[in-house]
């Protein structure tokens, strides 16, 4: 599989492995990483995402699928000891690699995300149901061509109600150019059913195995203000907790200095200056 990523900071700096949300690419952190200076900041495009390869005709991606390519990325870099930095679904699968890889990883920080139960064990059936009916007839990638970039933000915020800037930074990474203009580049698969989620029993497992401080920002307006008041954050071990004002990609917008100045606080503070 081909990844492809971008790199922020000097090769020396204490790295910082970055993962962007469902359907972004590395693009999400093109206006956090450059205010975190003195740390290097490597965000991947996720399998599937931006200029990454998609997975092969058997392939899936539900969001432990991940992993495998995560250790071997950071085995491939040399990252004996990195910290952790996702936003949205990339914060579930870092915490995932938080638990897996725990003697690797220094600190875990969340943006507008974590790895949150979304099953109950009654559910497994419809919800494996649904994955295979899904992909045993999936649909082959989406045939509409854009005439110009500009018609295909308009789409995605359409789609999605994103912040017309922030899809202004992931939009191009996510097309390539065909004939009579641009089509996504992101696999369409992504938007199939998983099969099977986690439980309330499987997180409180995974939690455990993390040994690394960590940090969530909940945002007023984003898509895990409600993780505010849930009970996985109790389940987090020794969570730090922390605001930030806007929407659900305000890590790209005017929230950015103020995110990384408690970033780069939390990092301080436990000793990855």
């Amino acid at each position: 599989m081909r990844l492809a990523w971008r790199e922020w900071g000097e090769e020396g700096a204490y790295p910082v492995l970055a993962l962007h949300g469902w359907l972004d690419n590395a693009a999400s952190f093109d206006a956090l990483a450059p205010l975190l200076p003195e740390r290097r900041i490597i965000a991947l495009d996720l399998p599937g995402h931006g200029l990454s390869s998609h997975r092969g005709a058997g392939g899936t991606y539900n969001i432990w699928d991940d992993l495998p390519e995560l250790l071997r990325f950071t085995a491939a870099l040399g990252l004996e000891r990195y910290a952790l930095l996702g936003h949205s679904r990339g914060a579930g699968i870092a915490t995932l690699l938080a638990a897996i890889a725990a003697p690797a990883v220094s600190s875990l920080v969340m943006l507008d995300g974590a790895l949150v139960p979304q099953l109950e064990d009654a559910q497994t059936l419809a919800q494996l149901g649904s994955f295979a009916h899904d992909y045993a007839g999936r649909a082959t990638r989406g045939a509409r061509v854009f005439a110009s970039v500009d018609e295909a933000i308009a789409a995605r915020c359409a789609a999605s109600g994103i912040d017309e800037r922030a899809a202004t930074l992931l939009v191009p990474r996510s097309l390539e150019p065909v004939a009579g203009g641009f089509r996504w580049r992101t696999d369409p698969r992504l938007r199939l059913a998983s099969a099977l989620k986690f439980t309330p029993a499987q997180v409180r497992s995974v939690l455990a195995g993390i040994s690394a401080p960590t940090l969530i920002f909940a945002v007023g307006a984003g898509l895990a203000a409600p993780l505010r008041g849930h009970e996985v954050l109790d389940w987090y071990p020794g969570l730090e907790r922390a605001q930030a004002g806007g929407c659900h990609h305000c890590h790209m917008l005017e929230a950015a200095p103020a995110i990384a100045a408690r970033i780069d606080r939390f990092w301080r503070e436990r000793g990855q200056a």
